[in-house]
């Protein structure tokens, strides 16, 4: 895993990643405290939005696209949460999923689950998405280095989106 992980870490430092936009959606706060500084490691002069649910993580995505979205694919929807409202009931990852590609969203996804393993992930999002939207798929508990892995399959090697050395 060590020779892998250099090689993956190799890739991602050949391209510093500056001035994009990452949305990371997860009602989960510990798991964005989590992933921020392993985007943040990897990433210079980036705007990184976090967003707890995906009805105000969508009016960010309406206003601008961003260069890569990082979502769960559930949520509690559980309004009591902070800066959630009753309205945050209702959008699953798979709605987001299926807006997305009504909208052709060009940009990259990361699927992150704890509930569905890959191929049930890739299953279930295809049917949500059909198969034009770029969307990768990486299930929880994770390690930095699959996170890593899971970045570079999303971004691919002609992606636009630089990595710092």
């Amino acid at each position: 895993m060590g020779r892998v992980f250099n090689e993956m870490k190799n890739e991602l430092t050949k391209k510093p990643l500056s001035n994009h936009r990452i949305v990371f959606i997860d009602d989960e706060e510990w798991l964005q405290q989590l992933v921020e500084p392993l985007i943040r490691k990897y990433f210079k002069e980036i705007t990184l939005l976090k967003f707890r649910n995906r009805n105000t993580a969508w009016q960010e995505l309406l206003r601008a696209d961003p260069d890569l979205l990082i979502t769960d694919l559930r949520n509690d929807n559980d309004p009591t949460l902070p800066g959630s409202t009753k309205e945050d009931l209702g959008m699953s990852g798979f709605d987001l999923l299926g807006l997305l590609a009504a909208r052709q969203a060009k940009y990259p996804v990361l699927v992150i689950s704890g509930s569905l393993s890959i191929s049930r992930m890739e299953g279930w999002a295809k049917k949500c998405a059909g198969p034009n939207l770029n969307v990768s798929y990486l299930t929880k508990p994770f390690t930095p280095e699959l996170f890593y892995q899971g970045l570079l399959k999303c971004l691919g090697p002609s992606s636009q989106m630089n990595f710092k050395a």
